[in-house]
């Protein structure tokens, strides 16, 4: 975890009602050291941390508590909370025709889904089978006016989309593969994955219709603290299974 120095300090003579000089003064130190350390520009050792913060009323100490421990508190009281996979179940009943489709969640949006305390964030990962029938959906979808298909950020009409070469231009007009669907409120960013991986899902049972997401030992991210999360599920799911 990283302390906020600077602000420790500064807010710790605002407590006191200290000005910079009067902290210095207290702490046996100069006020530049002080307004160094309160900018930022100076990292204090822990012993003259100890004395300015002293000075000032307030007294250090160090708690140590198991590896991510707080990940574990958060994992807990996020058990049984189904609002992430029932919220997107909701969309999913009114894509008519997606539940008919191999497709899957993926990302954060799965992890989200499967009970990780991580907030179902847009633009949600989808993977569609490459094949004419997701193709087909897809188009159809736009065609109703329920859905507009973006690439990067511009509608597009889907014309000749139902050949090979429209989806390979459509997922060229994208970014890394992806191109992305807007869908009443929600934003998705899709991909055309091979049918087989497609099928790799977990099938979660939403309120409004059931879900299928990508298994939670395939999933990754960039984002430090939802690896963290993942970590400790995956860790969970591995002493359940013995």
């Amino acid at each position: 975890m990283q302390v906020n120095v600077a602000r420790l300090v500064k807010d710790a003579r605002c407590a006191a009602e200290l000005t910079q000089a009067g902290l210095a003064a207290r702490a046996g130190v100069s006020r530049g050291a002080v307004a160094a350390i309160e900018t930022g520009a100076r990292s204090p050792s822990w012993e003259m941390l100890s004395t300015i913060m002293a000075a000032a009323g307030k007294q250090m100490k160090i708690e140590l508590e198991p590896l991510d421990d707080d990940v574990r508190r958060a994992v807990a009281a996020h058990t049984g909370d189904t609002s992430a996979a029932d919220g997107l179940s909701m969309t999913v009943s009114l894509m008519e025709g997606l539940v008919d489709l191999e497709y899957r969640f993926e990302g954060l949006a799965a992890a989200a889904v499967l009970g990780a305390p991580i907030s179902l964030a847009e633009p949600i990962e989808l993977a569609l089978p490459d094949g004419p029938e997701a193709v087909s959906w897809l188009a159809g979808l736009v065609r109703t006016g329920a859905a507009a298909v973006t690439p990067r950020g511009r509608a597009y009409p889907m014309e000749g989309v139902t050949s090979a070469e429209g989806v390979a231009r459509l997922v060229e007009l994208g970014e890394d593969g992806r191109f992305s669907l807007e869908f009443w409120l929600r934003t998705f960013s899709v991909r055309f994955v091979p049918a087989e991986d497609a099928r790799r899902a977990v099938l979660v049972v939403g309120e409004h219709a059931p879900l299928r997401v990508q298994p939670l030992h395939e999933i990754d991210t960039t984002d430090r603290h939802a690896a963290r999360v993942l970590r400790l599920l995956r860790e969970q799911a591995q002493d359940a299974r013995g």
